[in-house]
């Protein structure tokens, strides 16, 4: 979240050696295979919108997938929602109301009065998971200190604590208040299934906990805690702390050792490498000394645990930590490292580039193949990469990229348009798995089938309230594998361009538009990082349709692991355009008859109104139609349509949208429509209602026949109160209207968008070939400077 405190930044130079590509459309490297694409993206949370958001997925059978991201300081809350359908539609995972630190015993679930209380938190947030499914939550309370928090119920229910809080369970006193990016790392061998030789492997699950300790009492700034339930954490590493700092962990299954990349000063990225020395899990690093203290306890590590930092590149053009530099380690033991560089721009020319590497667990990782630069044209400035590794030599690295030559804090004309890439690096392997560091085979493409950003990005984190940057994309976004091995990339789409008329900025701050849908692009074909071609997700369309069908009977109260509530379950939605220019939306509900509707509001606590929304993006404006009723007027429908509307907030560093609401006529972007619903004599699931909202196209952007409606999603909400009616102070307290039940997304149309491959929704393939750079990397600067704030009107 804040800006990074020690950050070391260099000047060097990184220069393309090789390079050969292909057009778009062409076949991946891997023979016979498709090409790699991508579903319709889906979108995590019609409702409340996020920066950098994280995506977990469950390695055991529930195959959960779990999706969080702050949701600010001025808040106090962090978004935590858990999917069951693979990632098309979330839900809000259960969170507890603070209780001086400890763990609250009394945690209400999400109600439609209120979804998230403010447990504390609202910084930065991470998971992981260890083999049973259980799911490990941690999120930055105000730069202070670490709320951190489980579920093993799929996020029915979370229990949770706090860590350097001043709490009773904070142990020892030698871990003070102050902590900023905060990650965690899983040593758990039965994830990968190898028989650990680690003197802690008894111990495992085993979670690390690694942030940035901003006292000033300890010379380096890496701290490393852990802890055998995810509720409790005690030190793990030096109290005079260690050289790390912001790079994401990673974990050796055998052995136990972490790893953390981080900038190593004077143009070069260094490695250092934790070994556990306990059967409690302590680590000695390679910058410790022979003697140590670990929680104020003396603790003698071993000459062959400490040996050094390890050099994995040098003569960069700039730092190696562009937020951030990200480790992951390969069914292979091999530690994939991917980063980017602060560079510079000049003419044509820039080395804002992305830039990846291997070493094997043969060299102890001390061996580093040549970095290679995975960005190529048309991303031709490039930030936040991230990266995750598969089957051996394998990796997935994804980043924010824009074919403008300019600085990423500079404002051009026109305004940046910015797309995520996702390169697919294959390094050859031995007989055993091994790297051999021969060059690997990329393969670039564009994962976005539209820019999810324009404008300019601040790179200075809470201090892009010095130059009232644009930081509504926060500071990174993050991608993770499915059972298959496919790609399921989550990432911020600001490019609807919301912004609360009216509202007044705290003193100092700046309002950006551009409301940061959390948005998932789930990969549908080519190969995957287990070596096999992978198809996506079973209900998601491959090419423009007319709607959708949906799981009947998920529609439950409480919206994880409660009882299904029939007149919030869809069963399936479309839309329809006449010549006349009326689009028809049919949204399909299992019983909206008059004595459901009264029994299900009352089910679902605090419901006054029951929304049935319909939602799509048309160009850079999201679109909406509603049918609405009260219990105690079922036969009253009400039927609106129009533009989407933001509620903005503040945070500690900048005011942007963190609520898309759907309002009801008379208010702001919404019409009054007409239209029907019809039950069948017994409504049920297999003879669902049918809602209909007939919309006067010209009411929605004057859609036509030639349209792209885009990421079309139908959503049912149990409200206290009508959208129209949402303060921002009820906002502020997250009194919104709660999700049962959502079927999300499809395109519709006939006409794709300029660049995209609507044949089957399938990115643009930009490159496949052998890449060779020169040697180059350094440690990150947390956040660099972004000196203009976005234009208001850039669409």
């Amino acid at each position: 979240m804040g800006i990074g405190q020690r950050g070391l930044v260099g000047l060097g130079l990184a220069a393309l050696v090789a390079g050969s590509f292909t057009a778009a459309g062409t076949r991946d490297a891997k023979a016979g295979s498709a090409p790699i694409g991508f579903s319709t993206p889906m979108v995590m949370d019609p409702i409340e919108t996020v920066g950098e958001p994280t995506i977990v997925h469950s390695p055991a059978s529930d195959n959960t997938v779990y999706a969080s991201g702050p949701w600010g300081t001025g808040t106090q809350r962090s978004i935590w929602n858990a999917s069951a359908d693979g990632g098309e539609t979330f839900r809000l995972v259960q969170q507890c109301a603070p209780q001086s630190g400890e763990v609250a015993k009394v945690c209400p679930p999400p109600t439609a009065v209120q979804g998230t209380p403010n447990p504390p938190g609202g910084g930065d947030t991470d998971q992981r998971l260890d083999h049973t499914g259980k799911d490990y939550f941690v999120d930055l309370w105000a730069l202070a200190c670490d709320r951190v928090a489980t579920t093993t119920d799929h996020g029915a229910t979370a229990v949770q604590n706090a860590y350097g809080c001043n709490s009773p369970t904070v142990i020892p006193a030698s871990r003070p208040d102050g902590s900023d990016r905060q990650w965690l790392a899983a040593f758990d061998p039965a994830l990968t299934g190898v028989k650990s030789t680690a003197p802690d492997a008894a111990t495992a699950p085993l979670m690390y906990m690694e942030y940035n300790n901003l006292q000033t009492i300890q010379t380096n700034p890496a701290y490393w805690v852990r802890s055998i339930d995810g509720i409790n954490y005690t030190p793990a590493n030096n109290d005079n702390g260690n050289v790390g700092s912001d790079g994401y962990p990673a974990v050796d299954q055998i052995t136990g050792k972490v790893f953390e990349a981080t900038d190593g000063g004077n143009n070069t990225l260094v490695l250092n490498i934790g070994t556990p020395i306990d059967a409690s899990g302590d680590l000695c690093f390679l910058d410790d000394t022979a003697t140590i203290t670990i929680g104020g306890n003396l603790v003698s590590c071993p000459a062959a645990d400490r040996t050094g930092l390890i050099t994995v590149a040098s003569g960069l053009a700039g730092s190696p930590t562009l937020l951030f530099t990200v480790a992951s380690m390969d069914k292979g033991r091999n530690l994939h490292i991917t980063y980017a560089v602060s560079g510079s721009v000049s003419g044509t020319t820039s080395t804002y580039q992305v830039f990846t590497t291997v070493a094997s667990a043969a060299t102890g990782w001390t061996k580093w193949a040549t970095p290679v630069q995975i960005s190529q044209a048309p991303a031709n400035v490039n930030v936040f990469p991230w990266m995750v590794a598969g089957g051996p030599g394998r990796s997935d690295s994804v980043w924010y990229g824009t074919s403008t030559f300019s600085d990423p804090s500079t404002l051009s004309t026109p305004p940046q348009a910015w797309n995520v890439y996702m390169s697919q690096a294959v390094w050859p392997v031995d007989s055993s798995g091994g790297v051999t560091l021969a060059p690997p085979t990329t393969t670039m493409v564009r994962v976005t089938p539209h820019p999810m950003h324009y404008g300019t990005i601040c790179l200075l984190g809470t201090g892009c309230i010095t130059v009232q940057g644009d930081r509504n994309l926060a500071d990174f976004f993050t991608v993770t594998l499915d059972h298959n091995g496919a790609a399921q990339v989550e990432y911020d789409d600001t490019s609807n361009g919301l912004i609360q008329p009216g509202f007044t900025p705290a003193s100092g701050l700046a309002d950006h538009p551009g409301a940061p849908v959390v948005t998932i692009a789930q990969q549908n074909s080519g190969p995957g990082l287990l070596g096999t071609s992978v198809s996506g997700l079973a209900n998601e369309p491959r090419a423009p349709t007319s709607g959708m069908s949906d799981r009947s009977g998920d529609a439950l109260y409480p919206v994880i692991g409660g009882a299904n509530q029939p007149a919030f379950d869809f069963t399936a939605n479309r839309v329809a355009l006449s010549a006349g220019g009326v689009l028809t939306v049919t949204m399909k509900v299992a019983d909206v008859s008059p004595s459901t509707i009264a029994a299900d509001a009352r089910n679902v606590t605090g419901t006054a109104f029951l929304q049935y929304v319909t939602r799509w993006q048309m160009g850079n404006t999201i679109y909406y139609a509603m049918a609405e009723t009260t219990p105690g007027s079922p036969s009253q429908f009400q039927f609106y349509a129009g533009k989407a509307q933001s509620i903005d907030l503040c945070s500690v560093s900048a005011c942007d949208p963190h609520v898309i609401e759907y309002p009801e006529a008379p208010a702001t972007g919404a019409n009054s429509e007409t239209g029907s619903v019809s039950c069948p004599t017994t409504p049920s699931q297999k003879s669902p209602c049918t809602i209909t909202v007939n919309v006067k196209a010209v009411d929605v952007g004057g859609a036509t026949q030639s349209s792209l409606l885009e990421e079309i999603g139908s959503y049912s909400f149990g409200s206290a109160h009508p959208q129209a009616a949402v303060t921002n102070n009820m906002a502020e307290l997250d009194e919104l209207p709660l999700e049962i039940d959502g079927v999300c997304c499809f395109n519709f149309g006939t006409t794709a968008r300029p660049g995209t491959s609507q044949a089957s929704a399938a990115p643009e393939l930009l490159g496949v070939g052998t890449l060779l750079v020169a040697a180059g990397t350094v440690r990150r600067r947390r956040r660099n400077s972004d000196k203009e704030s976005r234009a208001a009107a850039i669409r």
